[in-house]
This record gives structure tokens, sequence and C-alpha cells, in this order.
């Protein structure tokens, strides 16, 4: 593209023929003697909503959003000069970057609507690995605009809400691009906005639709197209996610959705028909998976009166579950199929047959691409509940796992027929054994983490009064190991339904063991880290007395003296000693001060 104003041969006319054109606009800085700078890139919405990315539109002064912004349309064709519009920033619709690569979005409401209206959406997609994209962005001197040509090659970037984008195009993503739409080459669908790129200008970064949603749940109700990765009725609260305590199953799940070492492309869960907790557990830690809920990330820096997400120090995500290692990358969920009481065909299901006909074609063209191939982690639950014959879900969900997608099982007991039919065609046939085998090595992590605790708990015990106390499940759990291994022998490796649901049983309680023995062992170094800084300090402020000649102050001698009673007579409250020691340290820095006066 060259210079100038509505000379491409991409834009529309003004007949009502949507194009290129009418969706992607120039932002400027308002002036009121005309034009102001180029800043940046937007893309319109229907007739008068424009999403841009703060940081192109905040004010440089404030640092704020701003009063007003310049659009303009300059790929509209058969005019003799560029329309425009003023905007102002939607109520509820401003979140400036923060934490890591977070939030960045903005959306305008133009003053009067627009020439055309926009017939563009923003499309979710289950995974963005290896999609072409065509990017058009407003850099200096190229105020007519400038596309670039690039290949998305997922999850990137500081923190897990964009998306990375690797550019062909001459001459690099640079200042300009920010805002530009994100279009799938082929197609006129939307999958982003670009946010930043690297100085390089080789690789850029897309706050994808779903990161949008997340943080526009409006906005998406009518701009954003696509299956969601979570279906509504298994979303939960961010509070529930919160107060949620770790559970073993989850460590399972995190491990297939993050890819990890150790983890099967096809993974069984079994979750007991009565046990809520474990489903509760579940749905949590797929919630955390998800773009659009991320509930350990609903924290913005949104002003209260947009009313637009959880504020203060109890809206900081879900400390609990990320202690524990429980920490999901965001998008790693492509799609969650919940197959309870319906079948694969159902008719009465659109929004399943939806999601199952996007899956299908993404994993038709994830090859077709050379940067990476798509491979998306999708979640079915309940496949044994669902109106499908088991033999024909079976049949689906391989044909799935063939074409390329990463799959969880979630099953709820081994005397339904879908098991059977699971462990026939969905799994290979040593699995019980290779499962068996992942299971003893985490019993060893635990024996291993129960003799940290000990060790730390020796070194605690004679010095602070109840100390946490490390774990002793290890010898139990290795006891399961051996009984499932003389239950496997004699099935040569293979194992059927009943032997698996006994494995995924037994996994979840040494994960949860393995939990609470981390825990214990965690909190045992701390108390121990505690004491010795207490320890630490008191020599310190002694030594400090001592190279003034204060060290046998009168003053000194029986402060000094109960805070080392506390801290190595006997056990005591670690409370009483770290008030001893800091009643001590005022002493000595109350002597120091005086220069030494008796």
């Amino acid at each position: 593209m060259g210079d100038g104003d509505g000379r491409e041969a991409a834009g529309t006319g003004l007949d009502g023929r949507a194009g290129h054109g009418s969706w992607r606009v120039r932002l400027r800085r308002w002036a009121a003697s005309g034009s102001g700078d180029v800043l940046g890139a937007g893309v319109l919405f229907g007739s008068d909503r424009v999403l841009t990315c703060a940081h192109v539109v905040r004010d440089p002064a404030t640092g704020q959003r701003p009063d007003r912004v310049q659009v303009e349309f300059p790929h509209l064709q058969g005019l003799t000069r560029t329309p425009c519009r003023t905007a102002t920033v939607e109520a509820g619709h401003w979140v400036p970057p923060f934490g890591k690569a977070q939030g960045d979005l903005a959306v305008l409401v133009l003053d009067e609507p627009a020439p055309v209206p926009s017939p563009v959406t923003l499309h979710r997609t289950l995974d963005y690995r290896g999609a072409a994209v065509l990017i058009d962005g407003f850099p200096e001197y190229r105020s007519g605009g400038q596309w670039l040509t690039g290949a998305c090659m997922g999850p990137g970037g500081e923190g897990d809400e964009r998306v990375q984008i690797d550019v062909t195009g001459a001459g690099g993503l640079r200042g300009g691009f920010s805002g530009s739409g994100v279009r799938e080459e082929g197609g006129d669908r939307l999958l982003g906005i670009v946010a930043q790129a690297d100085a390089s200008g080789e690789h850029g970064y897309m706050i994808p639709a779903a990161t949008v949603a997340k943080y526009f749940r409006r906005f998406a109700e009518r701009y954003v197209t696509g299956p969601h990765a979570v279906p509504g009725h298994r979303v939960v609260s961010a509070e529930a996610a919160r107060k949620a305590r770790p559970h073993g199953l989850q460590r399972t799940v995190t491990r297939w959705l993050n890819g990890d070492p150790g983890a099967w492309d096809t993974e069984v869960v079994f979750i007991a028909q009565d046990d809520e907790r474990a489903r509760r557990a579940l749905y949590v830690v797929l919630n955390m998976a998800d773009r659009e809920q991320a509930p350990q990330l609903a924290v913005s820096p949104l002003d209260p009166a947009d009313g637009a997400g959880p504020q203060g120090p109890e809206a900081t995500g879900a400390p609990l579950l990320s202690r524990a290692g429980i920490t999901p990358r965001v998008g790693s969920i492509g799609l969650v199929l919940d197959l309870e009481g319906v079948a694969f065909d159902d008719p009465a299901q659109p929004e399943l047959r939806e999601a199952l006909a996007v899956l299908r074609h993404e994993l038709r063209h994830a090859g077709h691409h050379p940067a990476a191939r798509r491979r998306p982690a999708v979640a079915v639950l309940h496949a044994d509940r669902s109106a499908t014959e088991p033999a024909a879900a079976a049949r689906v969900l391989a044909e799935l796992g063939e074409a390329g997608a990463r799959l969880l099982l979630v099953v709820r007991d081994s005397a339904h027929g879908f098991p059977y039919a699971m462990a026939e065609r969905l799994l290979p046939a040593g699995r019980a054994a290779q499962w068996l085998q992942r299971i003893g090595a985490r019993v060893d992590e635990l024996a291993d983490a129960e003799r940290r605790a000990r060790r730390l708990f020796h070194r605690v015990e004679p010095h602070v009064v109840d100390p946490p106390v490390a774990t002793g499940y290890a010898a139990r759990a290795a006891l399961w190991t051996v009984q499932l291994s003389d239950e496997l022998r004699p099935l040569t490796g293979r194992g059927g339904p009943r032997l698996l649901e006994k494995l995924s049983y037994a996994e979840q309680a040494v994960e949860t063991h393995l939990l609470r023995a981390e825990a214990a062992e965690s909190e045992l170094r701390a108390v121990l880290d505690a004491h010795l800084r207490l320890r630490a300090l008191l020599r310190d402020h002694l030594a400090l007395l001592a190279g003034r000649g204060l060290a046998e102050h009168p003053d000194a001698v029986g402060p000094y003296r109960e805070a080392q009673r506390l801290l190595m007579a006997g056990p005591c409250p670690l409370a009483d000693a770290e008030r001893a020691v800091e009643a001590f340290a005022r002493v000595a820095r109350r002597l120091v001060a005086a220069g030494g006066a008796a």
C-alpha cells in the first residue's frame, strides 16, 4: 500500500456493499484546530463502536483515558475527502495495561454513525497456532496504511492473555500498527487486534477475541462469535475459584492442559457420582485455563465507577491453587464438550453441534500451514452419560484424537458401556501399566517431600511451640501401588475399565497427599526461616552494641537475655520470640542513637 487516503482497491463504496474498508479506521489525536497526530488503528463494529488498545489513545499528559479521539475512515472509496468522526471512551470499557501484558483495551463510541456500517465480528478459535493472518496499520509516513502478513504461533508474551504473531511482511510491526485488526488470511474473520511488538518488529502480540470478551461482556454479546471454550452451565465464579482448596485431580488436569512432560494426549479422569468436591475442582481448573473466564486473572485496574470487575485485595486471584502449583496456562483449554444427557448430533443442542463443527473444521485445516501443528485440548465431560451409543461415542472421539485433538475424558464409573469402548478404542494397550508407573513416580516424590518435612520438623520442634506436622502418607500410597501391580500382572499390562477406575482414584489420592506434604514442608520451612531470621536479627543488634562498647549496658542486658531465652531455651510461641527480639532491637537502636550515654 502506498501513502494517501482512500485509494485502495480493497475498499468499499457507499452503496451498502461491505468490504474490508468499512471496518479499518485510523485514529488521530483530537485537536480543535484540525487533525492531530496519527495515534494508530482501530476496528469499527456495527455503526458506532471502535475497538482499539488503551495505550493507543491514552492522554500522554495524564496517562488516563482521553476526552476525545478523532476517528477517520481512509479506505472508503468514491469520496473527495476522508470522513471523520469524534469519539469518546464508552463507560466501563477502558482497561489500561497492567500486570504482565494484561488489559490494554478500549471501546470508543462515535458521536454519530459511521458512513458505512461494519460487517465484521471478532471470532474465537479453539487454537490459534498456525493461523495465517493479515494486518493493516498506519505506521509513520504511511498514513494510508500498510499491509503485513504473518502467522499466529500460539500463546506468547509475558502473561497469558496474548497470542504471538510472527510477521513476514516487509518492514515489520512498528508504531502505528497497535489496535489493527488481525484478519484470517483467505477469509473475513477477525481473530483479534495487535497490541505490541518486539524491538525487531518480527514478532508481535495479538489480543484475541476471547480476551476481549473477558473484559467486555456486553460488547462480546454483540460482536464476538464462535463457541465458548467452557459452556455457560460449567462456568464458575471468580469467588469460587479464589476460595477453592487444591484437589489432587487438578494436578493431573493442569499437566495435561499445559502439555507437561509425563502428560498424555488422551487422559482419563474418573469422578464418582456423589463426589461434588472433585467435580467442582475440575470445573475450577478448566475455567482457569479459559481465556474468557480465567478467574485467577479477574483483576483489572478499572475505575470502581465502571463497575467492571472485582476491586481491592480480595480480587487477587486464587492464591491457594497458585501456591499449590495448580496454574494452567490461560488459553490452554480449546473446548469443553459436555455430553451429559445429550447426543453428538442432537438438533436440540445447537451450541454443541456448532462447537463440534468448528473443532472439525480447525482440525482439517491444522496441517495446512507450516508454522505449527494445531492441537486443541478438548475436555469431554460425562460421555458415559451421553445419549449417543457408547461405541459410536468412542468412534467420534477417536476420530477427533486421530485428527490431532488432545482429549481429557471425564467419566463417572466403570460399569457403563462407554468405559469399555474407551479402553478399546481410545487408549493404547499398555496404558494401565504406564499409569501405574506414573503413579509410582509420584509416590516417590511424596516420600521425598515427607522426608524433607520431617527433617525440618526436627529442627523446628525444639524451638517453636506447635509447629506444623509432617504428613505420613507415603507408606500407604506405596502399598496401593503394590496391590494395583498385583492386580495388573495377570492382565499383561492392559487392564479393563475397573482397573482404570482404581488407577484414577489412586492417582487423585496420591496427588492430594503430595499437595498436603508439600504444604506442610512449605509451612515448616517458613517457620524455620522465621526463627533463623530472628536469631540473626538478635545477633546483628548485639554486634551493633558491641561495636560501640554498649553490649553490657544495663538497658540492653535484660531485653537481650529474654529474647535469647525465648529463642534458644525451649519451645515458645514464635510471636512471643518476635516481640522480644524487636524489643531488644528498639533498645539497641535507641542506645546507638543516643551516642552511648549511660
